[in-house]
């Protein structure tokens, strides 16, 4: 299962093994061959000799020992974390545990006599253990069910579709009509907090709903519904005589709904929605055995929305990656292209040019090289946008009058500049200011005047930047701050970090980077505390 590198004997546990580890202790008949098989394969994985799974003062099961078990100094391991143990043949060997998040099940215990096991093993185990927790769990709960196989069956497939990087809706249907089948309800649902207002919640799979109620719950507050009470209390929460309950949806209550069971569904440990299961039926009871199945179906929706988030922003990672090569390749070949042509025709026929052609390329290769400057310097400026924090006092029109010296370009005019004393980071403050003022100057007609002002008031530094020209139409102003954007109409060698390291440097200051548009002028505003010494 596991893979080692030749000379570290790292293990590298790929996509396809750990889908491997994850059907190997779901197809368990038993929670007891579901616990040896989980710890014979998380050792396999590490390369270890030894593994148990701990419980109290009890070791229930055990990969490793031929004959007598030193339960002993495996709970000793299991309660404090770390220690000793033995392995046949080696001796007391470096060991380790890790919680299985359940207290009836205690600690997954490695032993390895070859090498003491590495952060990243340990951190591999952690999820090892989990996924055994959970499936031991749901062995046990589900054992008196005549439906368990076909449990087993229809998380296996749920597992292997996260595992297999599915899309998230299609994982989240297939929970919710498993959900459906295996509890024998009529109407599942999962909701989610809206990104955009974490007190709404909406819908984002359903099972048995009609379309006339969808319409009527697509969206609603956090805290209504069973659903919404399981997010506020962050736990399983049952309402019986649902048509008679203040706190349920009214739309179900006026459609007769009966019952609802609901847990909330996680990611990265935070609530971030719930998973419920509703009935028509009277008299309907949920038993334990059918609560502890809906707390396995919401864990695998928690698992299935953290795998879809670490898949997006590893995609979202990699066009990044791949935007940022292809412009600034682009950005800085075409100057270094005219210096070395420059240069290659200075070195060539210099001293058959007469000393205005000569001083005319030399011109033309300073220009450029100054070009190169920029870029590289906007490109290390992206890579230290967070070490705001130098705090030093400065005073305001100084700052922003040589701010303005520094920047190539006529056009600048220096408003309205209060005479004020400010304690901050200056460096930080005057790298936002010049890439404002180039945004500017990129961006407005040439000839047209783009002015700073700026203020303080209430312990706060608003520095404004003006300039003429509309916001792009096919672009939200937030969109402006993401790295290389670069409106259609710019007219600057750049690779679109200046925006978006600003608004980083005022993050880092504690303060923000806004842009408004009105009457063909655009301005883009820094706003950041003033620190008190």
């Amino acid at each position: 299962m596991g893979r080692y590198i030749s000379g570290v004997r790292r293990p590298q546990l790929s996509a396809h093994d750990f889908a491997e580890y994850l059907a190997a202790v779901s197809a368990a008949a038993d929670v007891a061959q579901a616990l040896r098989e989980g710890a014979r394969r998380a050792a396999e994985a590490v390369g270890a000799e030894v593994a148990a799974v701990v419980t109290g003062d009890e070791v229930i099961a055990c990969v490793g020992y031929s004959d007598m078990v030193p339960v002993k100094e495996l709970v000793a391991v299991a309660t404090k974390g770390r220690g000793l143990a033995p392995v046949p043949g080696a001796g007391d060997c470096p060991a380790v545990s890790v919680p299985l998040d359940d207290a009836s099940l205690g600690a997954l215990v490695i032993v390895r006599s070859w090498a003491p096991l590495a952060l990243e093993e340990v951190a591999l185990l952690h999820g090892m253990g989990r996924v055994l927790m959970v499936t031991a769990r749901m062995l046990r709960s589900m054992a008196s069910l005549r439906e368990r196989n076909e449990l087993l069956d229809r998380l296996s497939r749920i597992q292997s579709s996260i595992s297999h990087r599915a899309p998230l809706q299609e994982v989240l249907d297939a929970i919710t009509n498993g959900a459906s089948e295996l509890l024998n309800v009529e109407v599942v649902g999962v909701r989610l907090i809206s990104p955009d207002d974490p007190g709404i919640l909406l819908l984002a799979s359903a099972h048995g709903i009609r379309p006339e109620l969808i319409d009527k719950i697509r969206q609603g507050p956090v805290g209504e519904g069973a659903g919404g009470r399981a997010i506020a209390e962050d736990r399983l929460v049952i309402i019986d005589g649902y048509a008679e309950d203040g706190q349920g949806l009214a739309a179900f209550r006026q459609d007769g709904l009966q019952t609802a069971m609901a847990v909330p569904v996680h990611e990265q440990g935070e609530v971030v929605g719930s998973m419920t299961v509703a009935s028509y039926e009277r008299g309907r009871r949920y038993s334990e055995v059918e609560q502890s199945a809906l707390l396995a179906l919401g864990e695998h929706a928690s698992l299935a929305l953290a795998d879809a988030r670490t898949v997006q922003a590893m995609r979202d990672a990699q066009q990044t990656k791949d935007l940022f090569l292809a412009m600034v390749s682009h950005e800085l070949k075409t100057p270094l292209t005219v210096i070395m042509a420059s240069l290659r025709t200075l070195e060539k026929r210099g001293q058959h040019l007469d000393e205005d052609r000569r001083l005319e390329m030399l011109q033309i290769a300073y220009r450029r090289g100054r070009e190169l400057e920029r870029l590289i310097d906007g490109l290390l400026q992206g890579a230290r946008a967070e070490m705001a924090t130098k705090v030093e006092q400065v005073f305001l029109p100084d700052l922003v009058a040589e701010t303005v010296a520094a920047v190539e370009g006529d056009r600048v005019r220096i408003g309205a500049i209060a005479p004020a004393d400010l304690w901050t980071d200056a460096s930080a403050v005057q790298v936002v200011l010049a890439n404002l003022l180039d945004n500017a100057l990129a961006h407005s007609p040439a000839g047209s005047p783009v002015t700073v002002d700026a203020g303080d008031d209430d312990d706060t530094l608003t520095l404004t930047v003006t300039n003429e020209g509309v916001l792009p139409d096919d672009m939200e102003p937030a969109e402006l701050f993401r790295p290389f954007q670069r409106g259609s109409s710019a007219h600057s060698s750049s690779v679109g970090l200046g925006l978006s390291v600003g608004a980083r440097l005022a993050e880092s200051l504690g303060g923000t980077l806004e842009v408004t548009g009105l009457d063909n002028h655009v301005a883009f505003s820094l706003r950041i505390p003033c620190l008190v010494p």
